[in-house]
């Protein structure tokens, strides 16, 4: 399947990719794209879609690639302020043992404009996995491109995985089902994650759900669903830049648009569907495999643990079960962002990325904590 020249946005270069393969969507300068098109193995029913950004002057041996992942309800670009101030903290401080070579945010296949090229086979798998599809989709990306086989150059894989509420699932559980392609450490920012007996679990899950029912998901135009949104108390909070990538790219055409006159419905639609958005907290994913994968990640390289400092979804209690050492779950650092709730990247994107740099200027190879 082909990505649809039609969903491709004046902002970006795109480039067909195989069958049920995994196309890049490339950033314009100054983040300059180098590679076009990475080849997947066929078999799986939806396409994978990552934006990929780099500079001309990250050559060190030692440069960092970052894989990203997003959460809930969003799309790939909705990291694009983050990754301009991490390349802008770069490009200030010459100096600095940070060195970024290329960054990767892999779109879960029903978000964004994965969920416009996918849209048939969506209609075809409402399921209530939809982490371990992204895992999935995650893990295909990373083998495709990293894999020894595929990769077309000799420098070292200094891999550093970064990931965002239910991308940290589906990040920590990709990263544990692939030993041959390592990372040297994770950031996670509010991880969306718990045990499946864990009370709090009951009650956000609740929550989350009659909202991803309640939600509004249709408008005449994307400057009514602009006005809508922005008042309401959730995109409200969010940095004006990136609520601005949410109405070019969270937002696809309605489907009605395609129906004939006079039954033509010109208007728009969240790319994540309603059903999908409320399935997602069905999965066991969140509760069992990906909390597994988590601690034992945070067994073998350092992982590092950062939230909002206005608990939301996440209560101090769930918090500190993330880095409960006696169960395993030994992150190296844990910080909090101020003045940032649950959707920290959509509200604070600058100040994330000034968190990311900090944390990659630590080693990366220190022993976990004990407890913290």
């Amino acid at each position: 399947m082909a990505v649809p020249k039609a969903e491709r946005p004046s902002s970006s270069f795109a480039f067909d990719g195989p069958e049920r393969g995994v196309s890049l969507v490339l950033s314009n300068p100054p983040l300059r794209p180098s590679r076009d098109c990475v080849e997947a193995p066929l078999g799986d029913p939806f396409h994978v879609l990552a934006t990929r950004y780099s500079c001309d002057n990250c050559t060190s041996p030692d440069a960092l690639t970052l894989v990203l992942t997003h959460s809930l309800v969003v799309h790939m670009e909705t990291w694009d302020i983050t990754i301009a101030h991490l390349f802008k903290l770069q490009s200030a401080d010459p100096s600095s043992r940070v060195k970024i070579r290329e960054i990767f945010s892999v779109e879960s296949p029903n978000h964004g404009r994965s969920a416009q090229v996918n849209a048939e086979e969506l209609v075809k798998n409402p399921l209530n996995d939809w982490t371990r599809e992204y895992s999935r989709a995650v893990q295909r990306f990373l083998v495709a491109q990293f894999s020894p086989e595929k990769r077309i150059d000799s420098a070292p894989l200094n891999l550093v995985g970064i990931s965002h509420s239910f991308g940290a699932a589906a990040l920590f559980i990709a990263a544990e089902s692939i030993p041959s392609i390592r990372f040297k450490a994770m950031i996670t920012f509010e991880p969306g994650m718990t045990a499946k007996d864990h009370p709090y679990r009951h009650r956000s899950n609740q929550a989350a759900v009659a909202w991803a029912w309640l939600r509004p998901d249709v408008w005449r135009s994307r400057k009514a669903a602009r006005k809508e949104l922005a008042a309401s108390p959730m995109y409200s909070s969010w940095d004006p830049r990136v609520f601005d990538l949410f109405i070019e790219n969270g937002l696809i055409d309605h489907p009605g648009a395609k129906d004939p006159p006079p039954y033509t419905f010109p208007g728009v639609t969240t790319a994540l569907s309603k059903v999908h958005h409320a399935r997602s907290f069905q999965s066991d994913d969140l509760m069992i495999d990906g909390i597994n994968s988590y601690a034992a990640v945070t067994r073998k390289i350092p992982v590092h643990v950062v939230w909002g400092s206005i608990h939301e979804l996440a209560n101090q209690e769930l918090k500190d079960f993330m880095s409960d050492a006696r169960a395993g779950r030994t992150p190296v650092s844990v910080s909090y962002i101020e003045g940032a709730s649950h959707m920290v990247i959509q509200q604070k994107p600058e100040e994330a990325a000034e968190m990311i740099y900090s944390l990659l200027t630590t080693p990366l190879h220190p022993p976990p904590l004990s407890h913290l």
